[in-house]
């Protein structure tokens, strides 16, 4: 075989490797807050949705209503839903070990928001 070609397909095979290994990484605006326990239950699971905005920043804010006797949180995960030019997720009151959440969320410039935020607690 050819020392060249040899090379090639090592090039070929090492890139394909680092690009399976990136799919399974968090992606850019994936967040996690706190930890699952033992006897965390589902409080919400929500996915954030809006349109693009042209040349323009687009927000939308999240507030978590639990209905009966409120339950602290003890995880949060944020997963941007989009490949690309994804939102970024900031929390602006509450969280974990508390019962109430308000997160805003912010697109990239002429991008929309598509992201799936889910809240464990007991």
């Amino acid at each position: 075989m050819n020392p060249r070609s040899a090379i090639f397909i090592l090039t070929v095979c090492a890139s394909m490797a680092l690009g399976i290994n990136a799919l399974g990484n968090a992606a850019e605006g994936d967040y996690t807050y706190g930890a699952k326990q033992a006897t965390s239950e589902l409080i919400a699971r929500e996915t954030i949705i809006t349109s693009k905005t042209l040349l323009g920043t687009t927000t939308r804010t999240y507030t978590l209503v639990q209905a009966g006797t409120p339950k602290t949180i003890h995880y949060i995960n944020i997963r941007n839903l989009k490949r690309r030019r994804g939102a970024t997720a900031t929390i602006e009151s509450g969280g974990v070990t508390a019962t109430t959440l308000t997160v805003r969320f912010t697109s990239q410039r002429s991008s929309g928001i598509k992201s799936e935020i889910e809240i464990w607690g007991a």
